[in-house]
């Protein structure tokens, strides 16, 4: 920074050190020499006559009724002024008679006053002229007190025990940024903010060092306590300046978090050049320390354009800040831009607490929907991105609820009713716009109880004494069965029992509801019957066998007084059976019962089934198997064992003196029928051999 008669001095030191910080040497039209900012009421040029009339007029500023009820019109103005023909116009045109009339001192004004936002210019009154910077990022003390933060350099060597506390905005239309003169000076001069902190370089804005940690370039400017101003968390991007000190408001991109910088586009705002964007590319340091005039500087370059004025000025990716313009070389025809910044997650580690003001977008509720109905008790969620808390306000006492990876969740009251709902974000200081969420919340649907007994669709074979089930613990159970209706509590344990009952054979039903909560249950079905045990086959046996003359012409058992039982022969009614009382089925008297057949059953395997029934149900069947025999085929005859046949006597010497005694046996008289038996064949077979043997003999001798 230079000091304002210093002009040529300034211009030649910007250009060689690097400092954006613009003295009038930078502007088109230069202002007085001697030129100073001026409080509030501090102008010679208004004569003291104005004021007194203005403190003389009378100005209707609000009327009602007080506590008393009585009618109160109240003005701005003096006590001398209180019956003004203004006032009595008023109370006329209102047909107010009487009414009770209070002065205050001066008309009311919103509380909210002009918008500030990163890039704006202000003026520093350095005691020997005016000095130039821009404002870098609205910002919060540790104690939540609003401020701003801009460059170290603009305090002056804060540190060093000057305190320079008269700044200004200067009037947006007249900025370098959008062709202006520079260094206008609104009409009514508001003080802005004092600087309580700055360091440019070292810690003590000392020279600092390469590689110095605590390097930096970055101040901290106090609001005055009128509340004149209001820091927005947004980087003016100069397309809406106007004479009005907000309008840059007006366009602007919202800073949502903090962060390094990284490779990528980057945009800088400021007095002088405005919203420019260019690059951190492979040739610039995303982390290193520049000498700026005789200063070390730990920050980042880029090539974004940038000049005089726009000291201190919001360096952004996104709507991430990044850093504060510090310093650099402008373009020319031998030099590329090439601009420093000030790393802001660094610089603001020595600023005792101080945090950027950030745009926190109002949380969204997005189950359940606003306006819907939920069960009490159930979970509300919502998403809050870059929020760390939610403060829900509205319903019983305020609290806050964390917000993790932008989700966060609480939980509906515990009893039914209609409920408005104030959700705001923060992080930090830093705070969403109120969203608005109603829910109506009721009790659950009261669940359906269960029927544990009798289970629907079962058949059982005994009267039931009792329907049973579970429910929701002190629930009222209505059961009606078979359409006569019956009340008990679902005990501690969840458990409900009708006692009582006598549910003979038949077909029954049973339909239970549970009320909890003045809301009654869905309706639990059970449908089952009551059946006969199986009647009993005791003509035949399970697994008996008769002969095929002797198969069973009837089956015959017990059962029960009026039940009717019906036989089925291999899975079917045969249509040769008939009741012995002439009718089929059969029916049970005096406990027995009787199936005859029109005739015996003949040869063949056999399975018996037989049911009874009473009051339409029938019993489960008993079931058998028996066989009746094939009969049996003729035994096979036997043929007579042929007759054995003697052989002749043989001739010549020892034989009968035969003419053919020496002739060959040629056997033909041995030959056995081929119907004789293989006994027979093998036999034969060894007379043939004997008699070979003989013969041979017979011939030799």
């Amino acid at each position: 920074m230079v000091r304002r008669p210093l002009a040529l001095t300034a211009a030649t030191t910007i250009a060689l050190g690097g400092l954006f910080f613009a003295a009038p040497a930078y502007a088109a039209d230069e202002p007085k020499a001697d030129a100073t900012l001026k409080a509030p009421g501090a102008s010679e040029d208004a004569p003291s006559e104005a004021v007194d009339d203005a403190a003389a007029a009378a100005e209707v500023v609000a009327f009602g009724v007080n506590a008393a009820g009585e009618d109160v019109v109240v003005v701005a103005g003096d006590e001398a002024a209180t019956d003004d023909a203004a006032v009595k116009a008023f109370t006329d045109a209102a047909d107010i008679t009487g009414a009770k009339v209070v002065t205050i001192v001066a008309t009311p004004k919103l509380f909210a006053g002009d918008d500030i936002v990163g890039g704006q210019g202000y003026l520093i009154d350095t005691g020997a002229g005016l000095g130039a910077c821009s404002v870098g990022f609205s910002a919060f003390s540790p104690e939540g007190v609003p401020a701003l933060l801009s460059a170290g350099h603009c305090s002056l060597d804060f540190n060093s025990g000057d305190l320079y506390d008269l700044t200004a905005l200067s009037v947006p239309s007249e900025e370098p940024a959008v062709g202006g003169p520079g260094f206008e000076v609104p009409n009514a001069v508001t003080a802005l903010a004092a600087f309580t902190f700055g360091q440019f370089g070292g810690p003590n804005n000392t020279t600092g060092a390469q590689g110095d940690v605590n390097a930096t370039d970055i101040a901290v400017m106090t609001l005055n306590e009128a509340g004149d101003f209001n820091p927005l968390p947004a980087v003016t991007n100069w397309t809406t300046a106007g004479e009005d000190l907000s309008s840059l408001a007006e366009g602007t991109v919202a800073v949502k978090s903090v962060g390094a910088p990284v490779h990528g586009d980057v945009s800088k705002s400021g007095r002088t050049t405005g919203f420019t964007t260019g690059t951190i590319d492979e040739n610039d340091l995303l982390d290193g320390w520049a000498k700026i005039e005789d200063r070390w500087v730990r920050g980042f370059s880029s090539d974004t354009v940038a000049g005089p004025g726009d000291s201190g000025g919001a360096v952004i990716q996104g709507t991430t800040a990044v850093g504060l313009i510090s310093g650099g070389v402008e373009a020319s025809a031998d030099q590329e831009q090439w601009t420093w910044a000030t790393s802001l997650v660094h610089g603001l580690e020595h600023t005792n607490g101080y945090t950027v003001a950030l745009d926190v977008d109002a949380p969204t509720v997005t189950d359940p929907a606003s306006g819907s109905t939920a069960i009490v008790g159930s979970t509300i969620t919502g998403k809050a991105p870059g929020a760390k808390t939610v403060r829900v306000s509205g319903v019983g006492d305020a609290f806050n609820v964390s917000v993790s990876n932008g989700e966060f969740s609480f939980k509906a009251p515990g009893t039914p009713g209609d409920y408005d709902y104030k959700l705001v974000a923060s992080s930090g200081y830093s705070k969403s716009e109120t969203t608005s969420y109603s829910l109506t919340t009721k009790f659950a649907p009261t669940a359906t109880p269960v029927i544990t007994s009798p289970a629907d669709g079962a058949s059982i074979d005994s009267t039931v004494t009792a329907v049973s089930g579970t429910g929701l613990p002190g629930a009222e159970v209505v059961a009606t069965v078979n359409g006569t209706d019956y009340t008990t509590t679902v005990d501690g344990s969840g458990n409900w029992t009708i006692k009582g009952l006598e549910l003979k054979y038949g077909k029954h039903s049973v339909s239970v509801v549970q009320t909890a909560n003045d809301d009654t249950s869905d309706a639990a079905t059970s449908a089952f019957s009551v059946v006969p045990v199986a009647p009993a086959v005791t003509s035949i046996t399970n697994g008996t066998t008769f002969a095929h003359d002797n198969g069973p012409s009837a089956l015959s058992g017990t059962g029960i007084d009026g039940a009717t039982v019906t036989v089925k022969l291999n899975g079917a009614e045969p249509a040769a059976l008939a009741a012995e009382s002439g009718s089929y089925p059969a029916e049970v008297v005096d406990g027995k019962w009787t199936v005859k057949f029109d005739a015996a059953l003949q040869p063949g395997s056999y399975t018996v089934s037989a049911t009874q029934s009473i009051e339409g149900v029938a019993s489960a069947p008993v079931s058998l198997a028996f066989l009746v025999l094939v009969e049996p085929a003729p035994a096979p005859t036997t043929p007579p064992a042929p007759e054995p046949t003697t052989p002749p006597a043989p001739g010549g010497e020892g034989g009968n003196g035969g003419e053919d005694d020496n002739l060959a046996t040629t056997g033909t008289d041995m030959i056995v029928p081929l119907s004789a038996s293989a006994g027979a064949l093998v036999l034969l077979a060894g007379g043939i051999t004997l008699l070979t043997i003989r013969r041979r003999k017979l011939i030799e001798g």
